[in-house]
């Protein structure tokens, strides 16, 4: 098949990295594929590093839609493209506009559980424009069936998947980033990967580490990511008197010299979002490190409460220090839950066996032609 992946965003985060990922296998599996995102995205960047060839497109500007899906429309015609593949809102409506009176089929990815429904053109789009879609998790799946009022038969759970690097790699990794760190060996490091944004629950997480800290002085807590709580986390950090334990790091692009550096991995999305499936997690999975985090969105499904890590209500930081705190003191436990989460993600969530998922779904789009 010939394959266009589009993704309108303006950041680099799980879900532009899930376009990434999906290509390379794709590829991998024998089929043509293009991405398409913003002049100049880093996604673009990485995809030429990687040899996929990409098709910019300036997706952005709500009045402009019908413009940009008529540009859109011509590399789908030239390229002979079979299936557009949509990750982000607006890229969803101009993918279903370019594809229409062509042989392309358009499929939509649905990385959040939120309606995709809030006018006339997205009734439009869904019900006429999209032949198949694809969630990360049932709960999105849910959302789609009950408020969008799409056919259960036209959508596809497949969780994320992704890569991951050889034992030996992560332990040189691990002993140059720790380095880098400045942190001696009997140090806890316990690292988050999220945008600074609301719905991310670093607020909560603060308040946690703080309570962590008290009892435990010997951890650490590098938060990998930027975004518009930046300088207010500080300044709680600050207030908490917790600056010597917590690092912010900003955005980092090298997230695979990062994870093996950390000892336990923390997740503090609030039930607001609903987040569905967050990438950060898997990587954490394939870097056999235990997971402590909310329970929110999908994330259920990606943890086996106990065995790989440990799951707690959203919105409390006692409780999730209190999870913390039980991983942090027990360095046997440490290791049990690692191997656990190793195992897991091997079984679950590696890149191949999502590709091989969505070919099915492309495979059905196309049947419908």
């Amino acid at each position: 098949m010939r394959i266009l992946l589009t993704n309108s965003t303006t950041i680099f985060a799980g879900g532009e990295d899930y376009v990434l990922i999906l290509a390379k296998y794709l590829r991998a599996r024998g089929h043509g594929v293009h991405i398409s995102a913003i002049p100049g995205h880093l996604l673009l960047n990485k995809a030429t590093d990687a040899g996929i060839p990409v098709v910019p497109i300036p997706y952005g500007d709500m009045h402009k839609v019908f413009q940009v899906s008529r540009m859109l429309r011509g590399p789908v015609r030239s390229l002979g493209i079979d299936i557009v593949h949509s990750n982000a809102n607006y890229d969803r409506t101009c993918a279903a506009i370019a594809a229409a009176w062509t042989p392309a089929r358009h499929v939509a990815g649905i990385h959040s559980t939120h309606s995709i429904q809030h006018n006339i053109t997205h009734l439009l789009r869904n019900r006429y424009g999209t032949a198949q879609f694809i969630t990360d998790a049932d709960a999105g799946r849910e959302v789609l069936i009950t408020e969008d009022r799409i056919p259960a038969s036209r959508i596809t759970t497949v969780p994320i998947g992704i890569e991951e690097d050889p034992p030996e790699v992560r332990a040189a990794m691990r002993a140059k980033t720790r380095q880098h760190l400045g942190v001696a060996d009997d140090v806890v490091v316990i690292g988050n990967v999220a945008r600074l944004v609301p719905f991310k629950g670093h607020r909560v997480l603060l308040d946690a580490i703080a309570i962590v800290a008290r009892e435990h002085p010997r951890v650490l807590f590098p938060i990998i990511g930027d975004g518009e709580l930046q300088d207010e986390l500080r300044a709680q950090a600050r207030t908490l008197g917790i600056e010597a334990q917590v690092r912010f790091l900003g955005f980092q692009d090298h997230l695979e010299e990062w994870y093996p550096a950390f000892d336990i991995y923390t997740h503090s999305s609030l039930e607001m979002a609903a987040e569905m499936f967050p990438i950060a997690i898997l990587r954490a999975l394939a870097a056999a490190l235990p997971v402590v985090c909310t329970r929110v969105g999908g994330i259920a499904l990606m943890l086996e409460e106990g065995v790989t890590g440990h799951l707690v209500a959203p919105d409390d930081p006692p409780a999730l220090a209190a999870a913390l705190g039980r991983v942090v003191r027990d360095p046997a436990l440490r290791h049990t839950m690692g191997v656990a989460a190793g195992i897991r993600f091997k079984d679950k969530f590696h890149a191949a066996a999502m590709a091989a998922k969505v070919e099915q779904v492309y495979l059905r789009a196309l049947q419908d032609r």
